[in-house]
């Protein structure tokens, strides 16, 4: 789908997989936000952003915005991601804040995962070790289910697009 494009940050690979996952799904295109030039950008429909989510704010989408604001087409879904279950985040408030803040619409969507700590160096893998026993998070939705409702709003605003 060369529609669409999936951009991601992660510094553990947690959103990657992710992206991966909403990238395979939809047979598009998946960059690492380090490497997106304008000409990624300037031939899609639709840009869908991925970082992880640290209280309301998604790991580098203010400064991918920032540089790339010209280059985005009229639609933009963020998706962040994290380990605090769906219930404790502030999901409208979240959306509402980037709507605000950015002149295009922007759908956001949390996506609740467990991140594989054997990827992590010790240091953090310490730190999500005692955030998972903080949180209860020990159980979470599998990704291809989580990413389902982000899924369902591509293919409607492409649908849209195409009217």
């Amino acid at each position: 789908m060369e529609q669409a494009l999936v951009v991601y940050a992660s510094e553990t690979g947690f959103t990657q997989r992710f992206a991966l996952g909403i990238a395979q799904a939809l047979h598009c295109e998946l960059i690492d936000v380090q490497f997106v030039t304008t000409a990624d950008l300037q031939k899609r429909k639709l840009i869908i952003y991925g970082g992880h989510l640290v209280g309301e704010k998604v790991l580098g989408l203010k400064a991918f915005y920032r540089e790339f604001h010209q280059s985005l087409p009229d639609q933009l879904i963020v998706f962040g991601s994290g380990i605090i279950r769906r219930e404790q985040v502030a999901i409208k408030q979240i959306k509402l804040q980037y709507q605000n803040r950015c002149v295009m619409p922007i759908d956001f969507y949390y996506l609740q995962g467990q991140p594989k700590l054997s990827q992590m160096n010790l240091f953090r893998r310490i730190q999500t070790s005692l955030a998972l026993k903080q949180l209860g998070a020990s159980h979470c939705p599998a990704i291809h289910g989580t990413i389902q409702p982000l899924l369902r709003a591509v293919v409607r605003l492409l649908d849209q697009a195409k009217l």
